[in-house]
């Protein structure tokens, strides 16, 4: 449903006052409400509870009790109480021998319990777990009685606990706390159409088409910002806004509404919208673009059809979700000095992108670096990223977007070391960051497929991989993506004793030998000949994966393409994330096997060797 309208204000989920905190979230309607704030070193929280027993509130690896960094508060005969917690299983939580949270304050009355509290972002202590610019997936829990010691707490039950995931250290002033409006803005509203929200699975995906209005000239968006219904902030979790830039029969699917969890079931013609043009996700922030930049529509190679994706989460199961939910664009009947670009940078989605069965970590990467050049060869001064949105499926675990000049790296433009691929939403940068013509950059994701027998392939389905990051920018140049794959020709090196010959510069090859393999594809030889459950072979494809020629693919709005092999980039200085000043510790982030002894690494050497053999072949 396109709701088309003058300008007006919107009026976000009402929440508790808190008017000294930066952010909020509602965990659960009209029933536990989250607002916090942060420094460099501290960050703030307080709940709010419809509740007058304990309130539980976690930090989890993976959503799970295990693992997590819980804390327990309450308020009894006028005292608060809090308490540093860990789990180690699904079961009653224990007390951390180091209570490195606060309590500042405490209170309850016949309805609600309210505690403030904080904690350093990184305690160094094993038990708590570090708060970063990665995804945090928050647990929560609360009880209608106190714990009946301050170490024995009854169990929650099944209804009143839940688990979300959130940027918690998004910067405060966004820029849509400043943002002016002009008087001539206009909106346009992109709804769901009374949804029926099946109860037969916790996670569903729901995917509407819009075609947009015809414009007289271009038009330029300027601000995105979320509808959801009152009484479903907990059932919505995200939007993403697909821009299609192909051309196909639009009115085939103008009124197009289904489920579309897995993407199984789509139109192809809907499955090739790809670019996102707006990502949001619980707990985030209105998208509002820089005062000299607009997104156009009406103008040559613009979107005139998207696509909207809503996640909604129904964990108990409801059949009576009916939801009409859906995003807001504004936009003015002008240009502003800037139109911006969104780009995709990394692998390229096809079957040359191949993440093999049983990797507790498995690293691949998509690099961006002569196409640059002669995209951005227009803009000698270089382009100015101020958004970017991290892609990868069900298997992925890490994504960065990496920028080198001259073999230099920089801060990343953006990472995410807890990755949730049911949580994504575009983070907007304090300041816009520059890209120069000669630049190079690198998309690299980190996967986990331990829990698959099979291999998984490049592709657009959920049960497939992506590594792609999308970053809008200005001013918009003829580049949409910019993408690179390993060539069949270096990866075929796992077998062998095959001999294949090859087309398309070793893109794709076929089996000329021994006899008996005469003709099988690459594809097959992944899937049938290659013993994945050997550990020696699995470091040795890691090694082909990292250190491969590649196939770069570049393409443009006005139907430019390039295509060329290049090589792994050398890099003389890789960038490592500041740590806290803790004794002796050391971030690992796994181990690979070097020969029959395991050895374990630090990110920074892992990142710094990522173009390097992993390994003697």
């Amino acid at each position: 449903m396109l709701v088309f309208r003058v300008l007006t204000l919107f009026v976000p989920l009402a929440i508790p006052s808190l008017a000294d905190f930066t952010h909020h979230v509602v965990l659960k309607d009209d029933v536990f409400f989250l607002s916090w704030k942060f420094d460099n070193e501290t960050i703030t929280f307080e709940t709010q509870v419809r509740t007058t027993g304990y309130i539980g509130l976690g930090f989890s690896p993976n959503g799970g009790m295990t693992g997590a960094d819980i804390v327990i508060g309450w308020v009894k005969d006028g005292t608060a109480y809090l308490k540093d917690c860990y789990a180690t299983a699904m079961q009653m939580p224990s007390i951390d021998k180091s209570q490195d949270v606060e309590l500042i304050s405490g209170s309850e009355n016949s309805t609600f319990t309210t505690l403030r509290f904080k904690r350093r972002l990184d305690t160094c202590d094993s038990k708590d777990n570090k708060i970063t610019q990665s995804t945090m997936r928050f647990i929560w829990a609360y009880h209608d009685s106190d714990p009946l010691t301050q170490t024995d707490f009854l169990y929650h039950g099944n209804v009143n606990r839940g688990a979300k995931s959130m940027f918690l250290l998004d910067p405060a002033d966004n820029p849509v706390n400043t943002v002016t409006i002009p008087n001539d803005a206009y909106t346009l509203e992109f709804l769901n159409n009374k949804v029926q929200v099946p109860s037969t699975s916790d996670t569903t995906y729901w995917c509407s088409g819009f075609t947009l209005p015809s414009f007289s000239n271009v038009h330029h968006m300027i601000k995105a910002e979320p509808i959801v219904q009152n009484g479903n902030a907990a059932l919505v979790r995200h939007f993403i806004v697909y821009a299609c830039n192909h051309q196909f029969n639009f009115t085939d699917h103008a009124n197009y509404s289904n489920d579309c969890t897995g993407r199984g079931n789509m139109p192809p013609d809907l499955e090739l919208c790809q670019q996102m043009l707006m990502a949001w996700a619980v707990g985030g922030e209105v998208q509002v673009y820089p005062e000299n930049v607009g997104f156009p529509f009406g103008g040559e190679g613009d979107p005139t059809f998207i696509l909207l994706e809503t996640h909604y989460d129904n964990p108990a199961l409801r059949n009576d979700y009916v939801d009409s939910s859906g995003v807001r664009f504004t936009l003015i009947p002008r240009r502003r000095q800037y139109d911006a670009g969104i780009m995709d940078v990394g692998v390229m989605v096809s079957r040359n992108h191949v993440i093999p069965p049983y990797y507790d970590e498995f690293y691949s990467w998509g690099q961006c670096s002569d196409c640059m050049e002669s995209g951005l060869e227009n803009v000698p001064l270089g382009i100015n990223v101020f958004a970017a949105v991290l892609h990868a499926h069900l298997a992925g675990t890490a994504i960065y977007l990496r920028h080198f000049r001259g073999g230099v790296e920089f801060p990343y433009l953006a990472y995410d070391e807890n990755y949730d691929f049911n949580y994504q939403e575009y983070r907007y940068f304090k300041e816009p960051k520059k890209i120069m013509p000669n630049d190079d950059l690198v998309t690299h994701c980190k996967y986990r497929s331990s829990d698959r027998t099979y291999v998984t392939w490049g592709g657009l389905g959920t049960k497939e991989e992506m590594c792609l990051a999308f970053i809008i920018y200005y001013p918009r140049v003829n580049l949409t993506n910019c993408i690179s794959v390993p060539l069949q020709s270096e990866l075929i090196k796992i077998a062998p004793e095959l001999t294949s010959s090859s087309d398309d510069n070793g893109y794709s090859v076929i089996i000329q030998a021994p006899s008996q393999y005469a003709g099988r594809r690459f594809h097959d030889v992944m899937e049938n000949l290659v013993n994945w459950q050997d550990g020696k072979a699995r470091d040795r494809f890691q090694a082909l994966e990292m250190n491969s020629t590649r196939m770069q693919i570049c393409t443009g709005t006005n139907g430019y393409r390039h295509r060329n092999l290049i090589q792994k980039l050398q890099i003389s200085a890789p960038y490592k994330i500041p740590q806290a000043s803790c004794p002796d510790t050391l971030v690992s982030i796994g181990s690979i096997s070097f020969a029959d002894k395991p050895v374990y690494v630090t990110m920074a050497t892992i990142l710094c060797t990522l173009f390097s053999p992993l390994l003697k072949m």
